[in-house]
């Protein structure tokens, strides 16, 4: 895989996993008002969405590391961090906490971390200033 390519993927993987850690704590505090029923439900829905895809990531990685391969880290986020980001997201849309505008910030400050990735690995990689 190319250095350019490595670099894309790992920057869409810091995006998702920026924005799925913030639909988590908008969804956290959602749950911490439920009843107990209520959040029993909302812990359910939210395994059915995001545990398949993570568990398929944890076992890219394992499957990746007890063959030898190098690039197994990459697969492994990009399937855990966006299948919880789906899953949170798709959880806050069945509460009803998904509005446009919510979702704009996460997505703004998701971006932020993502150039912030960017602006990070073109520093280590040795590229000139400007």
């Amino acid at each position: 895989m190319s250095a350019t390519l490595t670099q894309s993927l790992g920057a869409i993987a810091v995006f998702m996993g920026a924005y799925a850690a913030l639909s988590a704590l908008t969804w956290l505090r959602r749950l911490m008002g439920e009843r107990s029923k209520r959040r029993t439900g909302m812990l359910l829905n939210l395994a059915r969405r995001a545990g398949p895809p993570v568990i398929a990531g944890a076992a890219v990685l394992i499957l990746g590391l007890a063959l030898g391969q190098r690039g197994a880290g990459l697969p492994a986020a990009l399937l855990a961090a966006g299948g919880l980001g789906w899953g949170l997201h798709q959880g806050l849309s069945e509460i009803g906490q998904n509005d446009w505008r919510g979702i704009a910030i996460r997505a703004a400050l998701s971006v932020a971390a993502m150039t912030g990735y960017l602006w990070l690995i073109g520093l280590a990689a040795g590229s000139p200033a400007a």
